[in-house]
C-alpha cells in the first residue's frame, strides 16, 4: 500500500500551480537580471535557489502526504505535533549544514551579497537566515493545513448532501410503501361491497383496479408523475370509491381541461385527501357532497377538497394523511402550504403546490419561498 494518501483532485491542482509558480519565480528573475559579464555566477545563484526551494518542497511532501493524515484521518494531535517538530528540526539542521559559507580569502564574485565575517570556530551561527527559514517552513505547514481544512470541509459538505439525499429517498420509499397497501386495502373493501350487490360491476371494478395497480407498480415508484397522469388516476379512483355508496353522494370534480405534461408533482399526493373525504364525509341517512378541484394560479397548483360531514364521528387523519404531510415536507420543503379547516358541517383541505417541472425532481431541486 502506498504511503501517500489520496486527496481531492482540486487540492492537488492547487498545490501543483503554487509550486510551479514558486520554482518559476527565480527563473523569471534570472532572465530579467541576466548579466553577460557574470553568467556563471548568476546561473549558480539560480541553481542554489532551486536547491533551497527543493528542501522546502520535500518538507511539504512529507507533511502533506504523511504527517497531515495523522491529524485529519487518525485524529492524533500529539503524534502530529511530535512528527512536525522532528521534521522541522531536521530541516533546520540541513539548512544550517548547507548554509553558504564565506570566502575566507576575502574574495567573492561580483553581485555576491556581503556577509558578516565567520566566527573563530568557522561554524555558521544561528542568524536571521535561520530564523527566516524557520518562519517560512512554519507558514508553509500552516498554509498546507489551511488548504486541507478547506477541502475537507467541502468534501464533508458533499458527503452530508449525499447522505441527506439517501436519507430522503429511503424515507420517501418508506412512506410510499405505507400508502400503497393502505390504498389497496380501501379499494378492495369497496369492491367487496359490490360482490353481492352487482357481481358484473364488481368484475369491471376488478379490471379497473388492476389498471390502477399497474399505476401503483410503475408510476408511484417514480419521483414524480405528470399532472395529466395524476388527474387520470384520480378520476378512476373516485369512480371506484363511488361504487359502494348510493346516489345520495354527489361528487363534483373540477380539473383543468388541459393538464400539461410539463407540470410534475409527487405521486399519490391527492389520494389520501380524497380517501378521507369519502371515508368521513359520506352519510347514509342524508345527501352528502364532495367537491374536488384542481386549478392553476400564477405558477401555483391549487388542490381543494371540501366535503360535508357525516353524523358518525371519526378521527380525521390516519396513515395516509399523516404520511402525505411528511412527504410534502420532504419533497417541497417550505414551498407548499396545507390549510385544513374542520368546521361544524364541512371539512375542507386546500393544498398549495409549486408548478414544478420534471427536471426539478430529477435534480432534487427544493425551492423555498422568499
Amino acid at each position: 500500500m502506498s504511503i501517500f494518501n489520496k486527496q481531492p483532485k482540486q487540492e492537488t491542482i492547487v498545490y501543483t500551480i503554487v509550486w510551479m509558480l514558486i520554482f518559476l519565480a527565480p527563473l523569471a528573475e534570472f532572465v530579467v537580471n541576466y548579466d553577460p559579464e557574470h553568467p556563471i555566477w548568476i546561473k549558480n545563484g539560480l541553481l542554489d535557489t532551486w536547491a533551497h526551494l527543493l528542501f522546502f518542497f520535500v518538507v511539504f511532501l512529507i507533511h502533506n502526504h504523511i504527517i497531515a493524515p495523522i491529524l485529519f484521518k487518525e485524529k492524533k494531535v500529539t503524534k502530529y505535533i511530535a512528527c512536525c517538530v522532528i521534521v522541522i528540526a531536521l530541516f533546520q539542521t540541513v539548512q544550517c549544514i548547507h548554509k553558504p559559507r564565506h570566502n575566507l580569502h576575502g574574495h567573492h564574485p561580483a553581485n555576491a551579497v556581503e556577509m558578516e565575517p565567520p566566527p573563530p570556530n568557522g561554524r555558521p551561527p544561528i542568524d536571521r537566515h535561520d530564523i527566516s527559514m524557520f518562519i517560512i517552513v512554519i507558514m508553509m505547514i500552516g498554509a498546507n493545513l489551511g488548504v486541507k481544512y478547506y477541502f475537507q470541509g467541502e468534501e464533508e459538505k458533499k458527503y452530508l448532501a449525499r447522505l441527506k439525499e439517501q436519507s430522503l429517498k429511503q424515507e420517501l420509499d418508506y412512506l410510499r410503501y405505507q400508502i400503497n397497501p393502505h390504498f389497496i386495502m380501501n379499494t378492495l373493501n369497496n369492491i367487496h361491497a359490490l360482490v353481492d350487490i352487482d357481481p358484473e360491476q364488481a368484475k369491471d371494478s376488478i379490471v379497473d383496479m388492476s389498471r390502477m395497480m399497474r399505476y401503483l407498480l410503475y408510476e408511484s415508484e417514480k419521483q414524480y408523475v405528470t399532472l395529466d397522469v395524476a388527474v387520470t388516476f384520480l378520476k378512476k379512483y373516485i369512480n371506484l370509491l363511488k361504487l359502494r355508496y348510493t346516489d345520495q353522494v354527489n361528487v363534483k370534480l373540477d380539473v383543468p381541461e388541459l393538464c400539461h405534461e410539463d407540470i410534475a408533482l409527487a405521486p399519490l399526493v391527492f389520494i389520501p385527501f380524497v380517501e378521507n373525504a369519502f371515508k368521513h364525509g359520506v352519510a347514509y341517512d342524508k345527501p352528502s357532497t364532495i367537491d374536488i378541484s384542481i386549478k392553476h394560479d400564477g405558477g401555483r397548483l391549487l388542490f381543494h377538497c371540501c366535503n360535508t360531514k357525516s353524523n358518525v364521528k371519526h378521527e380525521y387523519g390516519g396513515v395516509g394523511l399523516n404520511n402525505v404531510t411528511k412527504r410534502l415536507e420532504l419533497i417541497y420543503g417550505t414551498d407548499y402550504s396545507l390549510d385544513i379547516k374542520d368546521e361544524a358541517e364541512t371539512y375542507s383541505v386546500l393544498l398549495d403546490l409549486p408548478e414544478r417541472r420534471p427536471e426539478d425532481f430529477n435534480n432534487h431541486k427544493v425551492v423555498t419561498k422568499e
